[in-house]
């Protein structure tokens, strides 16, 4: 049985709700991926955040076939949203779409835990390592090279090994889209998963807001 969510997990789940419903996910697509009830999803969302609901068959931000051939083609996912004036999640969002290979930033709630004393002494020491940042303030690094590249691989290994973006981000001292902003600057991700199909337990239905798919 599925421990009580904390109230930490319940505003990451919202957070990661929202940017894709904004995307153009469904609320049940949404709720799939986060292995939850699309009820319990909307009501976590909408207690935490103004949501500006989407009309009956709004077209999604981005092509998935686009996004997923300008990816094919080597084109990052930094570049794919500039050219096209849109949000980094919008883009993976719809490349998930295209691809049939659904992912999300957030592990399963069930192997959810804190950062190590060990890992957040580990990160710092990488992000000391890197040059300082001109015209910042003091103490802050530049990321943008093999220093920050190689902080950004630390930062996944632990993201993927349980520990939420946002969780790892505030632990390090930061804004909560800290470590999010670092492995799309350097086109990390997440290791994809396959959401869990609830296709035997529910019956099928049109899901209105299914025809969009990005996020931030």
């Amino acid at each position: 049985m599925r421990r009580r969510l904390t109230e930490g997990q319940r505003e990451q789940i919202a957070l990661e709700a929202l940017q894709r419903y904004e995307a153009g996910e469904s609320w049940r697509e949404i709720a799939e991926r986060l292995e939850l009830h699309p009820g319990t999803v909307q009501r976590l969302v909408a207690e935490r955040h103004p949501v500006t609901y989407r009309r009956w068959g709004q077209r999604p931000v981005v092509d998935p076939a686009e996004a997923a051939r300008r990816r094919e083609q080597g084109e990052s996912i930094q570049q794919i949203a500039e050219d096209l004036d849109c949000s980094r999640t919008a883009v993976r969002t719809a490349i998930e779409r295209a691809t049939g290979a659904p992912s999300t930033r957030y592990p399963r709630l069930s192997t959810r835990r804190e950062p190590t004393d060990e890992e957040l002494q580990n990160l710092r020491e990488l992000y000391e390592a890197c040059p300082p940042a001109p015209r910042a303030r003091p103490g802050h690094r530049d990321t943008a090279g093999v220093e920050g590249a190689a902080l950004a691989v630390a930062c996944l290994a632990v993201v993927e090994d349980g520990v939420p973006m946002q969780t790892l981000s505030k632990q390090l001292g930061r804004g909560p889209t800290w470590v999010h902003w670092l492995l799309s600057r350097h086109d990390c991700r997440p290791h994809a998963r396959e959401g869990r199909s609830t296709a035997r337990r529910t019956r099928p239905t049109q899901t209105p807001g299914g025809l969009a798919d990005t996020g931030e």
